[in-house]
Formats: structure tokens, sequence, C-alpha cells
């Protein structure tokens, strides 16, 4: 079905462009007749008039829309070219500078056309990753809701029972967090609950510098949170794979205890165990215990401790998950344009290409004083149709995104003058009255503010002076 429907696009496209190369050289050699009779097929016109035909075409559509429409032209063009002259008279006076636009025609469409086809294939797999991020965060969101209704029912049913799991309770629902940090107190509540030490704490994985060339690093964890110490250099606040416990956990990824190490093994460390993302197979953290009375330390509370470290480390990578996913998003899901970190960078990127290569940049910020008067609602109203409308009104190759908080939406114009900018800010303010200013409408009395900056070779200016004088929202200061 998509094949289908991507067919039958690519051939309504074709029809689309081959009607307006048609009708293009149609009201070409309909105004050649009649506003310059004296020049038919405008032979003494410099650049020619076809030239600009193919130009639009082929920016438009593409290779083959570009090439179609370079052939038409140049079969056109030297019609005129032939009409009225003997071909043996064009060879012996070796007029054949006369054929040059033709070729011109032909060869500038297929190049043109070229880059819109590449540029057609960057958007299309930029959009493919977007659509499988999204899909991505979805399933993960979907997957984390029925978790939550599992979670709320097993709560439920705990509660209404008279059984003594009821006080792990309060512990799972401080589990259900969204970041591994928040996570360490409820992971020291069920190991002090089910394992009963005296004093434990939770080590978290970080990277360890330094290290031999060709051998790998180290992993090395740092003390997050302990439980039972008098002193706060009691236990060393730093733990890597030179410790015997340490080094047993991480080889057998598993609870390693004083039974499973070597007899001549000197430590302070009664049981270690490593909290596992079962994603990666990556240690996320240990949890140590250092003392512990000697009835509780059995194969019973190891198991325990054993299935807290596996509960642990699936919570924490699935916070990591969820945040990683979130992290790849660059548009913002309500207005659907691009969030400010994706636009600062984009941003940076087009002033040092002005910098480097030359041209212009422009840089708008468009503002709603009234924004923070809406309620919650409206202004979700708000930004999804301003976004709209912004990217309804701007080219392919501009970029809209919301400039540092909702309210402020920033665009990015390129190659764009001071002159061509401020046109821009005129379509936006008469498309803004319509949208928001009919009659009776809720929104009539929102008004909006916009500021300015470019950027060109002779005044390069970065990204942070762009915005801040575009933040300025005055266009008669404009830079």
């Amino acid at each position: 079905m998509a094949a289908e429907t991507w067919t039958r696009s690519r051939y309504t496209r074709q029809i689309h462009s081959l009607t307006e190369a048609l009708v293009g050289l149609l009201l070409l050699i309909v105004l050649n007749w009649f506003a310059f009779p004296d020049d038919p097929g405008y032979l003494s016109v410099n650049p020619h008039p076809f030239l600009f035909l193919v130009i639009l075409v082929a920016s438009r559509y593409g290779t083959f829309d570009g090439f179609i429409t370079g052939i038409l032209a140049a079969a056109v063009y030297l019609g005129y070219v032939f009409w009225g002259r003997d071909l043996e008279a064009v060879r012996q006076t070796s007029d054949f500078a006369l054929f040059l636009p033709a070729y011109l025609f032909v060869i500038l469409g297929l190049l043109l056309g070229e880059i819109r086809e590449a540029a057609n294939r960057d958007v299309t797999t930029l959009g493919q990753e977007v659509r499988r991020l999204r899909a991505e965060l979805e399933e993960t969101r979907q997957r984390t809701q029925v978790l939550e209704k599992v979670k709320e029912e097993l709560q439920q049913r705990v509660l209404a029972s008279d059984d003594p799991l009821v006080r792990i309770s309060e512990t799972a629902t401080r589990l259900a967090t969204q970041t591994p940090d928040e996570a360490c107190p409820a992971i020291l509540d069920l190991v002090e609950r089910f394992v009963m030490p005296e004093k434990f704490a939770i080590y978290l994985a970080v990277e360890a510098p330094g290290g031999v060339l060709g051998q790998p690093t180290p992993e090395a964890f740092e003390l997050r949170l302990s439980r039972g110490w008098d002193r706060p250099d009691e236990f060393p606040h730093r733990l890597d794979g030179s410790h015997p416990a340490v080094q047993a956990a991480l080889t057998r990824r598993q609870v390693a205890s004083m039974a499973s190490m070597d007899p001549d093994t000197t430590t302070d460390i009664v049981a270690c165990a490593p909290i596992i993302e079962p994603h990666r197979d990556q240690v996320l953290a240990l949890l140590v215990i250092e003392r512990i009375p000697f009835l509780r330390l059995n194969q019973m509370t190891l198991n325990h401790l054993h299935t807290i470290a596996g509960w642990a480390g699936k919570t924490m990578g699935d916070a990591r998950q969820l945040g990683d996913a979130q992290e790849a998003r660059v548009d913002d899901p309500v207005s659907g344009v691009f969030h400010f970190r994706f636009l600062s960078r984009r941003l940076t990127e087009e002033a040092q290409r002005v910098r480097r290569y030359g041209g212009n940049c422009a840089y708008l910020v468009v503002h709603c004083p009234q924004f923070q008067e809406l309620t919650p609602g409206d202004q979700r109203i708000f930004l999804r149709e301003t976004g709209t409308l912004l990217k309804r009104l701007l080219r392919t190759m501009d970029v809209v995104g919301i400039h540092r908080e909702p309210g402020f939406f920033g665009l990015i114009l390129p190659s764009t003058t001071p002159h061509q900018a401020l046109v821009v800010t005129a379509r936006i303010n008469e498309a803004f009255r319509k949208t928001f200013g009919g009659y009776g409408s809720r929104f009539d009395r929102l008004t909006i503010r916009m500021g300015l900056a470019t950027t060109t070779a002779s005044e390069p200016l970065s990204e942070a002076r762009l915005m801040e004088y575009a933040e300025r929202l005055d266009l008669r200061e404009a830079h």
C-alpha cells in the first residue's frame, strides 16, 4: 500500500511539473508574440527567459522533471532558431553559438534537479528517523502505562490484605521514578527491610580515568548513599575493580559473599551485589553490605539481595532508557516545532557557514506578550496553531522552534537579507491576524512582537549575539 501511494504521488508530481512547464512555455511564447514581435524566440535576450522556467521547475520537483523541462525548452528554442533558416547556411556561417542555450537548459535542469533530489532524500531519511524515534517513545510510554496499572492493582491487593508484605507498598511507590538517582533511597529501604543489615550502602558506576594503553579501564563506583555508619570515613567513598569483593561481583555477575571469596582475601565487605541493566548488560551500581548479624548471613538473605538488585537494575535501566528516548527528541510535542536545544545548534551552524563561505542569515524572534495570561488549555492551543502557522509560511530550508521558553518562537532564515526578513515579518503579522483575530474569538486580544538580527560575512555575529539582538523585540533596531 505504501509503495502504491509513493508511486501514485510520484506520477502526480510528474504530471504537475509537466503541466507547469507547458503552461510556462505557452505563456512565454504568447508574451513573445504580443510584446516582442521583433525578437521571435527571445534570441537576443541574455539570459534567456526559458532559463528561469527550467530553474523554477528543476529546483521545485527534481531531476526527472528538470530534465524534461530542459528538453522541452531546448526544443522550443531550437524551433525558433531554425525557423526560416537553412541548416546548410547555419553550418557554413558556423553560427553554433545560438545552440549553447539549448545545451544550458538541459544541463542546468539536470544539475538543479539532482540537488533537489539530494535534499529530498535527506529530508526523507530524517523523517523516517524521527518517525522511528517517535514509535519507540510511544512504545515505551505504553509499556510504562501498562506497568503502572499492574503496579496499582498489586498495591490495592496488598493494601486490602492482611499479608505482612503490605510494608513494601510505600517502597514500591518510591521506585516508580524517572531518574536512576531517585531510586537509591527506595532500594536501600528494600535492603533494610528484607536483608536487615547493620551497615550497608549503594555505589553508582562512574567513568574511571587513566588506565594502561591496550588494556580495558577498570570499572569504578562512587558512594551514593549509606546507612548505619557512625563516621563519614568509616567506609571508602570509592571502589573499583581491584577490590576483591567488587571483582568477584563483576566477574560472576551475581552476589559475592565472604563464603564465595578466596579464604586468604582480607576485606570489610560481607556481601556485594551488582545492579545490572538488563537491556545493555551493564553494571549500573553496587549494593555493598559491611556488617550484618551472623544468623542473617544465609542463602535466603543472599537470594533476597539478588532479587532486590535485579529489581533495582530493571527500574534504573527503564528510567535511563526513557531519559535517552526523551533526550533524542528534537521536536516540541505541543507546538510541533523544534525545541530550543536543536534550534540553538542549527543557528550556530548557520552562523559558522556565513562566516566561512559568505552569504546572509537572519534570526527572527516572535513573542506573544499575553501568553502567560492564557489558561493552560488556551496556551496549548496557541502553541499548536502558531507552530502550524509559522511552518506553513516558511521555506523548506528555514527552521522554526521554541526560543528559550513557550510563548517565544525562533526562526532561522538562511540566505535571507534584512529586507527579505522584514517581508517575512509582514506575512507573519497578516497570518496571525487572520488566525486569531476572527470576530468573537477569545484570542482576538492577542498580539505579537518580533525582533530581528542578521549576520553577513562582512559583519559576522555569533549565535549568542544573534539571539541577544533578536530578543530586543524591536524591528527598528534590526542588525
